[in-house]
């Protein structure tokens, strides 16, 4: 008799707070579509590269062909096959990469805010494992092998079942084994799969940061995050972070050049990453600005982009990598031109991801129902995407199709291939966890449901 007035009320509390908890506050599906949209870039990116650097090597460039004609006809428009080039189609890719890898880990640090509210640190650590650390390992040992077959650095010619294993046990083997050598064993063992590990490291490295935010939501790191957006004149936002990303630059650009997530690139995304976490903990601050000063963010971004281009112009004509770094090489630590080109790459891509984040709150927060789908995608696509885009270039060469033919027809094999991989392992809860797909909890916020990167 005395517990059915508890449970009366238990009843009603829960009623009344189930349809609009008062805290919480309404979805932004703008991060979820910039996530996807930012993950999409991955394919046209990495096929492209390969089309017009040498980057995955000679023997699946379609561009390299043994036709003379064609061979000449590539040469006389200018493209040498490099990153340091100058033609349009480089030049547009090398601008691409200042500010997509950077956008992406501002996403990142902005879904390890949401994730961190709804966890504490140890649970959110041991969600960072396997969601991770085993879709990379994994990654690292059938993408990694899959894509030696395409490139050649795995020859299974004349192989039968029993020796195609052996390889396939010796890859993991010799890349487990790669992976703990420092610095460049992690890029020779991983790949593309570099961004998991990265991104593991930085959540273990801040998780005493989240940890004091979520415990003082008020205290001092909350509220110093919240003020960087609302310095007089935007100051903090348009000239303080930024110069932060410079002396990143400053600092290890001349020892390390740029190359996917080590060298001075480890710390530059590390402070990306942060500054995707600091957006989220100021909450509304954060939106009111990049709405308040939209216009104003892609006016400067339009002219940090013609810097940046000319920056780039006169790294090809003196022969130093001003924008990559590792001057050490050249003989420089810094000079006037060094200095500049650090300023001129962390504006540049700082700027850039404002832009995106600015136009992307205005344009796409908007609910969809293929966004949970969409986002579900994002991890296998990434993992599988990359032995793909080999065998795409790798017809390509072999029915020589050569320059944006060969991009598109890159495109289509490695977006229908992915697409057709992620349908199969979406269907069982073993190649979900393999693959880092979160299991759908019903009646649960879309943030719940995709890879909270």
């Amino acid at each position: 008799m005395e517990t059915q007035p508890t449970s009366v009320v238990n009843r009603d509390e829960g009623a009344a707070s189930q349809p609009a908890p008062p805290e919480k506050k309404p979805r932004r599906h703008d991060i979820d579509w910039l996530r996807v949209l930012l993950f999409g870039l991955l394919i046209p990116f990495h096929v492209a590269i390969g089309v017009y650097w040498s980057t995955y090597g000679d023997a699946i460039n379609p561009n390299i062909t043994d036709d003379p004609e064609k061979r000449l006809e590539i040469a006389n428009e200018g493209n040498d096959y490099s990153a340091e080039s100058i033609s349009p189609v480089s030049m547009f890719l090398h601008w691409m990469h200042q500010w997509r890898l950077a956008a992406l880990f501002m996403i990142s640090g902005m879904g390890t805010a949401f994730a961190f509210k709804r966890r504490t640190w140890g649970t959110f650590l041991t969600e960072r494992l396997q969601r991770l650390l085993v879709p990379m390992f994994f990654g690292m040992w059938t993408m990694g092998f899959l894509g030696g077959i395409f490139t050649g650095s795995v020859d299974l010619e004349g192989n039968n079942a029993f020796e195609t294993t052996e390889a396939f046990i010796l890859h993991i083997f010799v890349t487990s084994f790669v992976f703990w050598v420092p610095l460049f064993g992690k890029i020779i063992a991983l790949g593309h799969l570099w961004f998991l590990w990265n991104l593991f490291l930085y959540s273990l490295l801040l998780v005493p940061v989240f940890h004091f935010v979520k415990k003082y939501p008020e205290g001092r790191l909350a509220r110093l995050c919240r003020s960087s957006f609302t310095i007089k004149s935007g100051l903090g936002i348009f000239v303080l972070l930024p110069v932060l990303l410079s002396t990143t630059e400053l600092v290890f650009k001349p020892w390390f050049p740029g190359f996917i997530g080590i060298g001075y690139e480890w710390f530059w995304y590390l402070v990306f990453f942060l500054f995707g976490y600091m957006c989220i903990v100021a909450k509304n601050t954060y939106y009111q600005f990049i709405d308040k000063h939209r216009v104003a963010i892609t006016a400067v971004t339009v002219l940090l982009t013609l810097t940046f281009v000319w920056m780039r112009v006169q790294q090809s004509n003196d022969g130093i990598p001003y924008i990559d770094g590792g001057w050490l090489e050249n003989g420089i630590i810094h000079n006037e031109m060094t200095i500049l080109a650090c300023f001129i790459h962390s504006f540049h891509a700082w700027f850039w991801c404002l832009t995106i984040f600015s136009w992307g709150a205005l344009l796409l927060n908007k609910p969809s129902p293929s966004l949970s789908y969409l986002n579900q995608g994002v991890y296998p696509f990434y993992i599988i995407h990359m032995p793909i885009t080999f065998a795409g270039l790798s017809i390509a060469k072999e029915y020589n199709v050569t320059g944006i033919l060969a991009v598109l027809l890159g495109c289509f094999v490695v977006t229908t291939g992915c697409w057709l991989a992620f349908e199969l392992v979406r269907r069982t809860r073993i190649s979900r966890y393999l693959f880092g797909i979160k299991e759908i909890q019903k009646h649960s916020r879309i943030i719940q449901n995709v890879p909270e990167l």
